[in-house]
Formats: structure tokens, sequence, C-alpha cells
């Protein structure tokens, strides 16, 4: 595991950025993400890559435990498997983007609920692992791509992922602008 620090010397506190298991923080949904978080908000991004395999799913709250003790981050974003750690982020308060969460497992999905009142819930209604009726009724911002996969793409249509794309920046910049 390591951790590549992205806009310096910025003023706002850290931004957390935690990748899933085969998605890493430069994939994308997460690079944009991260752009719009230096670029539009001005936090410093500390993004998280893993150095081997990424861990086992019961092992990502602590892990994610250990890192918000260690960086203090004001905000994380996560993507599929460290969406695990929304409980976490809950009990702590803290808010964040949570990226594909996996809302089908029961923690993640009662964390939505509690979670800080600035959480902002993505999926695509073709993800098994997205329930859009638990994340429309946690009363937390949700952004849903009609059709879109686990990737938040659309197999054989690349001119509508870049247009979902393009929607996902302009509702993170929204996010963060509030």
């Amino acid at each position: 595991m390591r951790i590549v620090e992205e806009g310096g010397a910025a003023p706002g506190a850290p931004a957390l950025v935690l990748p899933g298991r085969g998605y890493d923080v430069d994939q994308p949904v997460l690079r944009a993400v991260r752009d719009e978080l230096v670029a539009a908000a001005g936090h410093r991004v500390l993004a998280l890559s893993w150095a081997e395999a990424a861990p086992r799913p019961e092992d990502v709250p602590a892990l994610v435990r250990f890192l918000l003790d260690d960086l203090r981050p004001c905000l994380v974003v996560a993507k599929s498997l460290t969406t695990l750690a929304l409980p976490v982020a809950a009990d702590r308060g803290l808010s964040g983007i949570w990226l594909t969460p996996l809302l089908d497992r029961p923690e993640v999905g009662l964390a939505a609920a509690r979670s800080h009142p600035r959480t902002l819930l993505v999926g695509g209604t073709a993800d098994p692992t997205w329930n859009r009726t638990l994340a429309h009724e946690s009363d937390r911002e949700v952004v849903e791509f009609e059709g879109a996969d686990h990737s938040l793409e659309h197999p054989g249509d690349p001119a509508r992922t870049a247009a979902d794309l393009d929607r996902l920046r302009a509702r993170v910049r929204g996010f963060l602008a509030d």
C-alpha cells in the first residue's frame, strides 16, 4: 500500500481517495473525482494504491480506521471494495463520496442511512451491488446512472459512458461547492 499526495500545499484539509479491488485511483471515475477535488475545491488529495493485492473485504474497515487516525481527512472518496468503510466514516461523522457502494451488504446499506448529511452515493442501475431503493431512502444525495455497470460504464457505448462521466464531474463539483 502506498499513498500519493496531490494538490501540494492546498489550504483545504486532506481528502482520502480509496481504490476498489481491481479499480485503482487512476481509472476514469476516480481520476475524474480526484481532478474535481484538487481543481474545484482546493483539497490536498491523498490517494491510496495497493502495492500488491487489495485487502480482504473483512480487513477494509480496520485498514481505513488506521488511515483515518493517521491522516485525519475531512472527506473520504471510496470505490467499491473500500466502501466497506462507510460504517467507519459514518461513526466518525465524516462526509464522503461513495462510488458504487456495496449497498447489497447490510452493514453498508445501514451506514448509508446514518452517514454524514454531506454524503454522495453514486451507482449504476446495472450494478448488482447497487440498491437503488436503499440509496434513495437513505436521505443522502444520490447520483444514479441508468444502465451503468459496476465500473459506471456502458459496455459497447463509449459516448454514453463519457456523457455519464461528465455528469458525475458536474455533480461532484456541485457537491464540493455546497
